[in-house]
C-alpha cells in the first residue's frame, strides 16, 4: 500500500474516532449532570465508563491523525500527490 492510500485510510479513521470520542464524553457529562441526590454506584459507573471510552477514543483518533500526517508527508516527498 502506498503512502497516499495509507494517508486516506488513517485520516478517515482519525476523524471518526475523534468525533465518536467527543460525543461519548459529552454524553457522559450529560449523564453525570442528571445524577440522583443519593449515592448510586450504578449511575456513577455508567458515566465513568462512557467517559473513559470517550477519552480513549479521542486519544486514539489523535494518534491516527499523526500517523496520517506522516504518510501525507511521505506521499509528497515521493511525488505521489498530483499538483
Amino acid at each position: 500500500m502506498n503512502a497516499l492510500k495509507k494517508w486516506k485510510y488513517f485520516s478517515i479513521i482519525a476523524v471518526t474516532l475523534v468525533g465518536l470520542g467527543i460525543n461519548l464524553v459529552a454524553e457522559a457529562a450529560i449523564i453525570k449532570s442528571n445524577s440522583p441526590a443519593e449515592f448510586d454506584l450504578g449511575h456513577m459507573a455508567l458515566w465513568f465508563w462512557i467517559g473513559l471510552f470517550g477519552i480513549i477514543s479521542v486519544n486514539a483518533g489523535i494518534s491516527f491523525m499523526a500517523e496520517a500526517v506522516k504518510h501525507r508527508i511521505y506521499a509528497e516527498q515521493n511525488n505521489e500527490v498530483k499538483p
